[in-house]
């Protein structure tokens, strides 16, 4: 007869820690101790701070990546020269997925502003180019509407703490960690079930 498991998760900037409860231990909670091959899902939401437009939009003309100068220089040959390039995402990379600043643009190389100190690597990867990246206050949020009306009271709370009135911040405040909390959790799917409290009647 198979034992259950007790699991657990927790979070650390954008890393996502699983965990396993060991009964025996001094300290019960520790790194997963058997495999797991089944019936385990993590769902984890990551908001990036960039758009990728259009997929179609893309080289797969890079065949490999260098060092120019202390800086990452991607090399191959027939790449745009498009100075409307000035973001790319890498994908298929052993080492270099995710978002680059174009440097310099040339139809055999791109570099990045991506520090690299390191030797000629020859890597077939896919570059994203049509990139909406979050660059300053003056650009668009793509937030859900539900989360819109949040940062609203958000904004409202931290300008009341600025101004000296703190309990109109703590009313924003309230009204905040209300919204967070139902957005949170309408994206939790099955099953709920609602322990009683110690003192509850039985």
């Amino acid at each position: 007869m198979a034992s259950n498991k007790q699991y657990a998760y927790y979070l650390r900037g954008n890393q996502i820690a699983l965990i396993e409860e060991d009964t025996g231990a001094i300290e019960p909670w520790k790194s997963p101790q058997s495999s797991v091959t089944d019936g385990l899902e993590i769902e984890y939401a990551y908001s990036p701070r960039y758009t990728i437009n259009d997929i179609e939009d893309k080289s797969t003309a890079i065949t490999g990546y260098d060092e120019s100068s202390g800086l990452l220089k991607f090399t191959g040959s027939g790449l745009s020269t498009d100075a409307a390039i000035t973001y790319i995402v890498i994908s298929d990379s052993e080492k270099w997925n995710g978002l680059h600043k174009i440097n310099t643009l040339n139809s055999n190389y791109w570099i990045v502003e991506t520090k690299y100190n390191g030797i000629a690597v020859t890597e077939s990867v896919t570059a994203y180019t049509d990139i909406s990246v979050l660059e300053d206050e003056s650009d668009t949020i793509d937030l859900p509407e539900y989360l819109c009306k949040a940062l609203v009271y958000y904004v409202k709370s931290q300008v009341a703490e600025d101004q000296g009135d703190f309990e109109k911040h703590l009313y924003n405040r309230r009204q905040f960690r209300a919204l967070m909390d139902r957005y949170e959790s309408s994206r939790i799917w099955g099953s709920r079930r609602v322990a009683p409290g110690i003192g509850a009647i039985r």
